[in-house]
């Protein structure tokens, strides 16, 4: 009745079923003998709780421990998946355990890492934030609003734009990494590192940009071929998610159901396909004598 004609019309009652199967498995509802659901004392605790109604929860945190002793915190969005390097404590660590339950991250010393960034509650940047900030840095106009020192930092700006490639080609090859630049939002940049992933490439990703560890250009060009195909699905690349709980209450639910409602929810495949497409057609330009 509740799917059919409800307030869950849009969903499907495999999945209704499983989320009912979730809260109970977490013992937070029962059936009676008679077929009726009820709270269970671990569902009453919650919605007794003053909290309950509020529709957001504050940010999740992550703690990090090393052989049980606390370390930092990462936020739930900046934690790299168990292999992956990060700075914390003026200390490198690798990730060796990620406890999704428990909130917890557990982490050995590491040779080498990225230090973490650390938001506070900003949220997600939408992809015309970023596309407008590409646009100020290729123009050559100057803002009549500006001051002298804004003037002076925006022309700086657009200097070590040009200079460092991050606008036109797009990318930087060094040594032993490749940077790319697509200037897309959160979630499609969240959305081209589990591309990565899937594809088994190492990445390091910040608010602007990828860094694809010891891959090659022509490596890179097939990787960037293979996102334009399609061949990961947004529930293979959520299934590749290192942490997977971000709203309330989503520790009460499988992972399965995680992994559908990050699927739709946190991802940009259209956004990272035209970015990959773009890029494809920048490189074959270079690439013609």
């Amino acid at each position: 009745m509740l799917v059919k004609d409800g307030a869950f019309c849009n969903v499907s009652e495999a999945m209704f079923r499983g989320v009912l199967r979730s809260i109970g498995e977490k013992q937070l509802i029962e059936q009676m003998p008679t077929g009726e659901l009820i709270l269970a004392p671990a569902g009453e605790r919650i919605t007794s709780d003053r909290d309950f109604y509020a529709a957001f929860a504050s940010s999740e945190e992550f703690v990090v421990r090393h052989e049980g002793r606390e370390i930092g915190k990462l936020q739930s969005s900046l934690v790299p998946p168990v292999g992956e390097n990060l700075i914390l404590g003026g200390r490198r660590w690798r990730v060796d355990d990620i406890i999704a339950v428990a909130k917890s991250v557990h982490v050995s010393p590491a040779k080498g890492g990225k230090a973490p960034v650390f938001p506070g509650a900003a949220g997600e940047i939408h992809t015309r934030i970023v596309e407008e900030m590409a646009a100020t840095l290729a123009d050559v106009g100057v803002p009549p609003y500006l001051d002298g020192a804004a003037q002076t930092l925006l022309k700086a700006a657009r200097e070590t734009a040009v200079r460092a490639g991050v606008l036109a080609p797009g990318y930087i090859v060094r040594t032993e990494s490749l940077q790319w630049f697509p200037w897309l939002g959160t979630r499609g940049l969240l959305t081209l590192e589990l591309h990565a992933r899937c594809d088994d490439l190492a990445t390091e990703r910040d608010e602007l940009s990828l860094t694809y560890k010891k891959t090659s250009l022509s490596r890179w060009r097939e990787h960037l071929e293979s996102i334009t195909r399609e061949e990961n699905t947004a529930l293979d690349l959520a299934r590749r998610m290192a942490v997977k709980t971000f709203d309330k209450f989503d520790e009460m639910l499988a992972e399965e159901l995680l992994d559908e409602a990050n699927a739709r929810d946190r991802l940009d495949l259209p956004g990272a396909k035209l970015r990959a497409e773009q890029t494809l057609h920048i490189l074959a330009t270079i690439a013609q004598p």
